[in-house]
C-alpha cells in the first residue's frame, strides 16, 4: 500500500486518488465520437445446369424372335435459365465391336416423357453420332426446386425409353456405346 507522505503541502495518496477518479469517470463526461460506414454487397447469379444419369443401361429383349431391345432411363437434372436451355444427348461413337447394331444407321431411337421441368422431346428421336438430339427444352426464367416460379421438384427428371432394332444380320455378342448428355442454360 501507499504511505502518506507530504511533499510541499500536498499528499501523494489524495493526488493519486484524484487522478484515478478522473480517469475512471472521465469517459462519461468527455464527448465521444462514433463512426459508421456502409458496404455494398453484390452477387451475380448466372444461368446454370447439372445433369446426372446412371452409369449404365442394359437394353433387353422380350425373348420373342427379333423383337427390338429396349430400356428405360431416368435422367436427373437441375437448371436455372435466363432466356432458354436444353438437355440433349449424342452418341460419342457407334456400337463396338463392329458387326452388331449401328447408331449411324439409325438403329437406336428414344422417346421422352414426364419431364418435371420444361418440355420433354416429342415423338421418336434417332440417336446420332454427328449432332445432339433433344431430350428436354427449357423455357425462359425456369429453375429447379423452391416452388413459386421454380419447379417444386429437386432434382428434376425426365424418362427416356430407348429402343434398339434387333436385326437378324447382327453377329452374336455384347455391344456397347457411350451416350453423352449435355445440359445448357442460357
Amino acid at each position: 500500500m501507499f504511505s502518506e507522505r507530504t511533499t510541499d503541502s500536498y499528499t501523494v495518496v489524495p493526488r493519486l486518488a484524484r487522478v484515478a477518479a478522473v480517469l475512471i469517470f472521465a469517459p462519461g463526461f468527455l464527448p465521444g465520437a462514433t463512426g459508421s460506414t456502409t458496404q455494398t454487397l453484390s452477387a451475380t447469379i448466372d444461368a446454370i445446369g447439372k445433369v446426372s444419369v446412371p452409369s449404365s443401361l442394359t437394353l433387353t429383349s422380350a425373348g420373342t424372335t427379333f423383337v427390338a431391345y429396349s430400356g428405360n432411363l431416368s435422367v436427373s437434372y437441375k437448371a436455372r435459365t435466363t432466356t432458354s436451355g436444353s438437355l440433349t444427348l449424342k452418341a460419342t461413337a457407334d456400337f463396338s465391336p463392329a458387326g452388331g447394331p449401328s447408331i449411324t444407321s439409325g438403329q437406336l431411337t428414344y422417346t421422352c416423357s414426364a419431364a418435371s421441368l420444361g418440355a420433354a422431346c416429342s415423338g421418336t428421336q434417332t440417336v446420332s453420332t454427328a449432332s445432339p438430339t433433344n431430350v428436354v427444352t427449357l423455357g425462359a426464367n425456369v429453375c429447379t426446386g423452391g416452388g413459386g416460379s421454380c419447379s417444386s421438384t429437386n432434382p428434376n427428371s425426365v424418362q427416356s425409353t430407348f429402343t434398339l432394332l434387333n436385326n437378324p444380320a447382327f453377329k452374336t455378342g455384347t455391344y456397347s456405346a457411350t451416350l453423352t448428355f449435355t445440359i445448357s442454360a442460357i
